[in-house]
């Protein structure tokens, strides 16, 4: 991998985000080409990611919860 291109991963070390550091492109003078060649997985990367899973507390939940609670 080339330098100032830099993955973001979760704490399960699942990929979630690319970040282009273009002040190090600049400074290493890493061309465009370069770049697109680094990312030819790129479509793969997308095709593979996968949502987080997060789920939203809804009124019927937040009320099971604070049945739940012991004072």
């Amino acid at each position: 991998m080339i330098k100032g291109i830099n993955f973001i991963t979760d704490e399960k070390g699942t990929e979630k985000g690319i970040l282009l550091d273009l002040m190090v492109f600049k400074k290493e003078d890493i061309k465009a080409e370069d770049v697109f060649k680094a990312l030819t997985n790129l479509q793969q990367l997308i095709n593979d990611a996968e949502p987080d899973k997060i789920k939203f507390n809804n009124w019927d939940l937040a009320k099971e919860k604070l049945k739940n609670l012991k004072m």
